[in-house]
């Protein structure tokens, strides 16, 4: 029995190993040195976006914009001129068991669980994939 689990885990091991290597982000680099630069690349993620598959990268975190500083950028700007939009608020889960289903199902990145709810292995194996942060609150 203790072989067939370590068979098991071995191949488990290896496959989650493939998946994350899988889902390792990709950085797109962005040339933005004016307005009009800025405009072109809103219209094309626009563009993208009709891809479903590309959408849901950029929501998941698969697919992230590097912003690439031009050749001749002027040394004044030092700090970013646009701030990050403010974060979602966390999604409150109050189940007494939370599945695999339940992670699935959320478009969130925070998750917040009563103190008692209970979350089963397969569902935290789905939070970790889809880097959802799962916290557990005091009442």
């Amino acid at each position: 029995m203790s072989a067939l689990r370590d068979e098991i885990r071995a191949i488990l091991r290896e496959e989650l190993t493939s998946l994350r290597a899988e889902m390792a982000p990709v950085a797109e680099p962005v040339h933005i040195a004016t307005s009009n630069d800025l405009n072109r690349f809103a219209q094309e993620v626009l563009e993208r976006a009709q891809d479903p598959s590309f959408a849901a990268g950029v929501r998941d975190g698969r697919i992230r914009f590097s912003l690439v500083a031009p050749a001749a950028a002027p040394a004044t700007l030092s700090r970013p001129i646009v701030s990050s939009p403010p974060k979602p608020a966390a999604v409150v889960l109050d189940k007494k068991l939370v599945t695999e289903r339940d992670i699935a199902e959320l478009q969130t990145r925070h998750v917040r669980l009563s103190k008692h709810s209970r979350i089963t292995p397969l569902a935290k194996d789905e939070a970790r994939r889809k880097g959802i942060r799962i916290e557990r609150t005091a009442s």
